[in-house]
């Protein structure tokens, strides 16, 4: 399969964070989960400045995987705290429309800067807390991104999310692609859709996929759950769909929703 294979951040980026990203699937195997893996609130906010890194989650938990994801959270979740790392809030994945990895949530994490991301991937003890990672999830997924702009994201536990995650062919099919984003963008807000946010080249670290990153996710809020259903009923969608077609090698697609109480 002809996908880019860019630069990705420093191993840093997969760090304790990822025992709350799992949280509601902890809480079902564990009666009195750690602190660091409670349920979050059912609504979150990500409020970022220019310069600081967001961090998207993908996770897989394997089967009976609890005290290992305990260990991980447990050793890595202080160290990351000590250099800025925060939690911002979780949306679980209610299907898995379109992969060959299921994961149970996609999870918001935020970092000061770069630098503070490389100054915990120099951390002497990383390298044997990471080593844990692959015992407790099937998969992690590591989106990073340094922000160009502010961001100001509002998770609302009346909406329903999706996020499309695109490898495109190589990088002058961006062109194809936004075409076919912006030309359904009509249809996605008769739908009762709206784009929220383009995480556009990000890295990517994976310790069981091809480590090649995605050219974007791209997230929607949406009213309801047959939004896309009629987006692929429009007029406009017929009209862009071949730049899709012409600019994608492979995605990923789901839909979330944020946790329950």
């Amino acid at each position: 399969m002809n996908t880019l294979h860019k630069s990705v951040l420093l191993a840093a980026t997969v760090f304790a964070g990822t025992i709350a990203c799992t949280g509601s699937s902890l809480a079902q195997q564990q009666p009195s989960p750690p602190a660091a893996s409670a349920q979050p609130a059912p609504g979150f906010s990500v409020k970022m400045k220019k310069g600081e890194v967001l961090q998207v989650i993908a996770s897989e938990l394997r089967p009976d995987s609890v005290p290992a994801a305990r260990q991980y959270g447990q050793s890595a979740f202080p160290l990351a705290q000590t250099h800025g790392f925060k939690r911002l809030g979780q949306l679980n994945v209610r299907e898995t429309v379109i992969s060959d990895f299921a994961p149970q949530a996609f999870s918001f994490f935020s970092w000061p800067s770069q630098q503070a991301v490389d100054d915990f991937a120099a951390e002497p003890g990383w390298p044997a807390i990471k080593a844990v990672r692959p015992q407790a999830w099937s998969e992690l997924k590591v989106y990073s991104a340094e922000l160009e702009d502010d961001l100001d994201l509002q998770f609302d536990p009346g909406k329903h999310y999706t996020v499309l995650v695109a490898w495109l062919n190589d990088d002058d099919a961006v062109t194809d692609y936004n075409r076919y984003l912006t030309g359904i963008e009509p249809a996605v807000e008769r739908s009762g859709g709206r784009f929220i946010y383009k995480m556009r080249m990000p890295s990517m670290e994976a310790h069981a996929s091809d480590p090649a990153a995605p050219h974007q996710l791209t997230f929607v809020e949406w009213e309801t759950t047959d939004g896309f259903d009629r987006v692929q009923q429009s007029q406009e969608y017929l009209d862009f769909r071949q730049f899709f077609g012409s600019s994608v090698n492979r995605f990923e697609f789901y839909w979330m929703k944020t946790p329950s109480r």
